[in-house]
């Protein structure tokens, strides 16, 4: 059986059913936090009363605290231990907060006023994002790196995990509002649609910490914890950790604007129904994409194959940026669109895995939750801009709930968010990329950690 050696442990190949394990984290994340992507701000406007200028203040504010607590996360998971690991147990302690909070957030209270709302809000959706998806969220991403050593097992994980993702994309944005109108469309509805959610999210993630395990690192002790002023030093020198912070914004700023679909679905396509088709179109090609990256980023390359996936991506945009008035236009560029997602989600992590080990090569510092939590704010920082951008667009616009059909300025700034603000978004990517060198060298720097943690285990 092929074999890999980190920290003086002997590691056999990944078996499919930890790989299977490790990708319902992600559905299990997705089953919520996706809801809260794809609906949060049609809720909190046209269930809540809410000023959508509020709400989108409200969420770029929000990613400021969640960018602290990602790095006061990250030293707290490098600073775990526990008889699990020192990410997995986090799954198993915050599996239910996660449900918990994520009804909070849909029980806004109707009878309270605007004020009171929208402090209401700014705590539990902070509770919710800031608190319990950050501890949650970024140990499941810190395992990847903690379960295996392995390029290629690396690569299945996050194949796995973006599958579980996906799936679960494709469930919940087909299936959040006919549950909500099946509920009976009020308040009380979506309360009850996240109770559901929120249960399978909790089970999603004690079933992922039952099938995994940690095992590199796993021999690490309490006085082997790096000071943080030493583990900042080691982030800061690491080069490629900024240009993933970077392109993780501005991607994320892309992938923030998806709560626009719901009011491109109402107002362009006169139908908030199709919502589901429109995420159906873009996500069911990811899926099926999914399947084919593991041999592709051995042949071509992750940073090559992300390129790739932006000019695709671009191709899609423009398609419907042609035929926006058209149905089958649009659905022809989401589907150019989830295909160019495709590379992103296979290899996204799997890179955020090879900077940690650049960063432990180049300064002999390895802190695997602070380079994932920094990665993490990135990550964060765009995902609150996009819904930022979706909320003040919708007031620069006038938009008003109240109306069935908006005036023009409205879906002007709908269709901005829809299409205009993820073409450039894409475009500053791509120039991005073309600074990630990594992959050319990764091979050379697994073999010189290798030889470093061999001799530092005959030396103890």
């Amino acid at each position: 059986m092929a074999q890999t050696a980190l920290q003086g442990i002997v590691q056999e190949r990944l078996k499919f059913r930890e790989k299977l394990a490790y990708g319902l984290g992600d559905m299990a994340c997705n089953v919520v936090w996706g809801g809260v992507g794809a609906f949060a701000t049609y809720y909190y406007t046209n269930s809540a009363g809410m000023a959508a200028a509020a709400i989108g203040t409200m969420f770029m504010i929000s990613r400021v605290f969640d960018g602290v607590s990602d790095l006061i996360m990250g030293l707290i998971i490098d600073r775990t231990r526990s008889r699990f690991g020192k990410a997995r147990p986090w799954l198993l302690w915050m599996a239910i907060p996660f449900a918990v909070a994520a009804v909070l957030l849909f029980s806004v209270p109707q009878n309270w006023g605007a004020g009171a709302k929208l402090i209401y809000a700014y705590i539990t959706y902070n509770l919710l994002g800031t608190v319990v998806y950050t501890a949650i969220n970024l140990s499941y991403g810190t395992m990847t790196a903690l379960i295996t050593d392995d390029s290629k097992d690396r690569t299945l994980l996050n194949v796995f995990r973006m599958l579980g993702s996906v799936i679960m994309g494709i469930i919940v944005n087909i299936a959040v509002m006919p549950m909500v109108n099946g509920f009976g469309g009020g308040p009380g509805a979506w309360r009850t649609t996240f109770i559901i959610l929120g249960t399978v999210g909790a089970g999603l993630f004690f079933l992922c910490f039952a099938g995994t395990k940690e095992r590199v690192g796993a021999s690490a002790k309490k006085e082997d914890v790096v000071p943080i002023k030493a583990a900042l030093g080691a982030l800061f020198r690491n080069k490629y950790w900024y240009l993933i912070v970077i392109n993780g914004i501005i991607g994320s700023t892309a992938a923030g604007t998806m709560g626009v679909n719901i009011y491109f679905a109402k107002y362009w396509l006169n139908d908030e129904t199709l919502v589901g088709v429109l995420s159906m179109t873009t996500m069911l090609p990811l899926l099926i994409g999914l399947f084919f990256m593991a041999p592709l980023v051995v042949k071509v390359g992750k940073r090559n194959l992300m390129l790739i996936g932006c000019l695709v991506l671009i191709t899609g945009i423009i398609v419907q940026i042609l035929g926006v008035t058209s149905l089958s236009m649009v659905l022809a560029g989401g589907i150019l669109r989830g295909l160019g997602m495709v590379p992103m989600a296979a290899v996204g992590f799997v890179i955020t895995a090879d900077v940690i080990d650049y960063g432990e090569w180049k300064t002999g510092i390895r802190t695997e939750g602070l380079v994932y939590s920094a990665s993490s704010l990135g990550t964060k920082v765009g995902t609150g801009l996009g819904a930022g951008a979706l909320g003040w667009s919708l007031a620069f616009g006038n938009f008003d709930a109240a109306l069935d059909v908006q005036d023009t300025p409205a879906k002007t700034a709908i269709l901005f968010v829809f299409v205009y603000l993820p073409l450039i978004l894409y475009c500053l990517s791509s120039v991005i990329l073309l600074f990630y060198k990594l992959d050319k060298q990764l091979p050379q720097i697994l073999i010189d950690l290798k030889e470093r943690h061999l001799k530092a285990g005959a030396l103890d």
